[in-house]
């Protein structure tokens, strides 16, 4: 028997790897989740896997993803009990083949050039861990809202995290190096809701981060999403994982040390503010249905009223405080 022809065989045998594992942690997402796959599977990049985590849905997310891996073999779908979402990636980012690993939700719509265009600048820029891009974001249906400033390069996007700013670099927009992900440990538990600010923090001591100027996903922001849900919670861990990497990187911690908190607006505030983008974008028929929606939440007592107010008056001063906090951390630099 000629063992080394058989070695040989078995080597040719074996599948090349995918240039890119995309990750994609799934829970009670039914209303989205097939237009969010059906963009990666559209991507002119075609060498890529689409790691689909169901986080124990039990809305029919679980059977729409049944029936899409069913259509296309690119689809590795795992359906488990729900662990959380740092769970659901650090299970994906295990399972994943690729060197280079990109991030996608559920609820979001990734542009077809996406995977193409940030694979070709990480081959390009080897220092560079993680590159993410410009985004737009969408009302529930789909319709746009704005395109908020991505910083571009790696200070800036550095000193907007240490602001506590997790925009910096919009998660389900982001493209990694597996190595380097893994190389810090992957994402951590005790930071579930701010899971990215907190890897992107660690990835910034390993290598550069970097954004596309490049529109390339749209970010949909509805009432069920999870920064709108957990924004207590996000504002609370949020300092924790600052003044640890405030630690981690021998950096003294200003006194008294605080950050911007983070408000997300719901009902009649977040439709009027909806209403108020569509209108700067001179889409009138958009305005119009927040507006309507607006009336229908609108608030039924003087107290309710106040609460109204108060919330679109606490998201703006956020917006201010955010923006000082980033200059303040710059300067510091």
């Amino acid at each position: 028997m000629d063992t080394s022809q058989n070695r040989h065989s078995s080597v040719e045998s074996k599948p090349k790897p995918p240039l890119v594992s995309v990750l994609l942690p799934v829970y009670n997402a039914a209303d989205y989740v097939e237009q969010a796959v059906r963009s990666i599977l559209s991507q002119t990049l075609r060498d890529f896997e689409l790691i689909v985590i169901d986080d124990g849905s039990t809305d029919g997310s679980g059977e729409l993803l049944t029936e899409l891996a069913r259509q296309d073999a690119r689809i590795r779908l795992v359906r488990r009990p729900n662990t959380g979402i740092v769970g659901a990636l650090n299970e994906a980012l295990a399972l994943a083949r690729a060197d280079l690993v990109a991030r996608m939700d559920a609820d979001d719509i990734a542009w077809p050039d996406r995977l193409h265009k940030q694979a070709a600048y990480l081959a390009q820029h080897p220092a560079c861990v993680a590159v993410g891009s410009a985004i737009l974001v969408i009302d529930p249906l789909g319709d746009p809202i704005k395109e908020p400033t991505q910083a571009l390069s790696h200070e800036d996007i550095d000193a907007q995290l240490l602001s506590g700013y997790g925009w910096a670099l919009v998660h389900p927009a982001a493209m990694m190096r597996r190595q380097a992900v893994l190389a810090i440990g992957g994402y951590r538990t005790q930071y579930n809701k701010v899971e990215d600010l907190d890897l992107f923090l660690r990835l910034a001591e390993q290598g550069r981060l970097a954004n596309l100027p490049d529109v390339l996903l749209s970010f949909r922001q509805h009432f069920t999403s999870t920064c709108v849900q957990f924004s207590d919670t996000q504002s609370r861990l949020k300092l924790d994982v600052v003044k640890e990497a405030y630690q981690r990187r021998g950096i003294p911690i200003p006194a008294p040390f605080s950050l911007p908190n983070e408000v997300r607006l719901t009902g009649c505030a977040q439709h009027l503010s909806w209403a108020m983008f569509a209108l700067r974008r001179g889409r009138a028929q958009q305005a119009l249905r927040h507006i309507g929606a607006a009336l229908q939440t609108a608030p039924r007592s003087r107290q309710e009223a106040l609460a109204t107010t108060e919330e679109l008056f606490q998201a703006v001063k956020a917006m201010i405080d955010r923006r000082r906090a980033v200059t303040k951390t710059q300067a510091a630099r």
